[in-house]
């Protein structure tokens, strides 16, 4: 009984061995061997680039990396299953930076390798392996971007409402943003319920609203998916005018005087002009661009006044009131006095 036992525990603690052994072995590769291709490489342009088209299992090379970016690189070889591994420069085992093997998000060539790493070391080699961390000479293509760690957003801070605007990624182009990252955007920081991937958008807010955005630099393994910081942008929305409802003032003069109008009702909204016309609305020269008007008319007049929204609610022009100032003639004193006489 006691033999049968010792049996089934090693047995079972084989088979727990078994499931636990590639997860430790295997969580990066220390296959180091020789260096290709020669000399090290910089980038910090988001756009891909092949280190080389052709680095066989075992071969690594060394980069440079920039603080300030997100670098993201990706293993494509059509005849065997490819590993990526990041290591410091002067090491080839120990602690990896990164590690992946197959990855959905490599797509097309999920069975290789897709990484990101966002440098805290600068000076690194990139190891290149065929499952399980073995040699070959089969080629693997290899490249290599660098994502802004920072965003910048691109797009009006200020307009009228009921009007759109357009916000854009101003450090990635719509080339850039494939299908190995994408820009979220949100009404929160680090949100997407706007989008979770869009180079850009178009808002149509009733209200002043920051919105956010962010890059996710998509990887597997480890450290896996990397986001780079949030940025933000306050779009300030203005409120255009409405119409004067009136116009107050003396509305019956003598010919000669003067009468002071005032247009009366209505709102500036976020700031606007006045204008006035005696020729009909928005007919003729303008007479005056404040809330009041001085006019003294030689003959009856009709007057008319209407707002124009400041910046940005420009293309906003309201309809008219009107009053019309009535003129009379003044009385002639007689000169002489004609009498007759019976």
């Amino acid at each position: 009984m006691k033999n049968r036992c010792i049996w089934i525990c090693t047995i079972l603690s084989l088979f727990v061995l078994t499931l636990l052994l590639p997860a430790r072995v295997y969580s990066q590769c220390t296959n180091c061997g020789s260096q290709y291709p020669s000399g090290t490489y910089t980038t910090t342009s988001a756009t891909w680039s092949a280190i080389s088209t052709c680095i066989y299992g075992s071969e690594w090379h060394y980069e440079t990396l920039t603080i300030g970016y997100i670098y993201q690189w990706r293993s494509i070889a059509g005849s065997f299953d490819s590993q990526l591994t990041l290591y410091p420069s002067t090491t080839c085992g120990g602690t990896s930076l990164a590690y992946n093997d197959d990855c959905t998000e490599n797509i097309g060539n999920t069975d290789d390798g897709l990484i990101a790493y966002t440098p805290g070391t600068t000076n690194v080699r990139l190891l290149v392996s065929q499952f399980y961390c073995t040699s070959n000479t089969s080629c693997s293509e290899v490249s290599w971007r660098a994502i802004p760690m920072t965003p910048t957003i691109s797009g009006s801070t200020s307009i009228c409402a009921g009007s759109s605007v357009t916000l854009s990624a101003g450090n990635v182009t719509p080339g850039e943003n494939d299908a190995f990252m994408n820009i979220q955007w949100g009404t929160t920081s680090g949100g997407t319920d706007i989008s979770g991937d869009a180079n850009s958008i178009t808002v149509t807010p009733a209200v002043t609203t920051t919105y956010y955005m962010r890059y996710q630099v998509l990887a597997c393994g480890t450290p896996g998916t990397q986001y780079s910081n949030v940025a933000s942008i306050t779009v300030n929305v203005a409120t255009p005018p409405t119409a004067p409802t009136g116009i107050s003032g003396t509305t019956t003069i003598c010919d000669g005087q003067s009468t002071t109008l005032t247009a009366t009702g209505g709102s500036n909204g976020s700031g606007a002009t006045y204008q006035w016309f005696a020729g009909g609305c928005g007919s003729g020269a303008v007479l005056g661009t404040g809330s009041t008007l001085t006019v003294s008319p030689s003959t009856t007049t009709t007057y008319y006044v209407r707002r124009v929204g400041n910046f940005p609610c420009g293309s906003s022009v309201t309809g008219c009131a009107q009053v019309t100032v009535t003129v009379q003639s003044v009385s002639v004193p007689p000169t002489s006095i004609n009498a007759v006489v019976y």
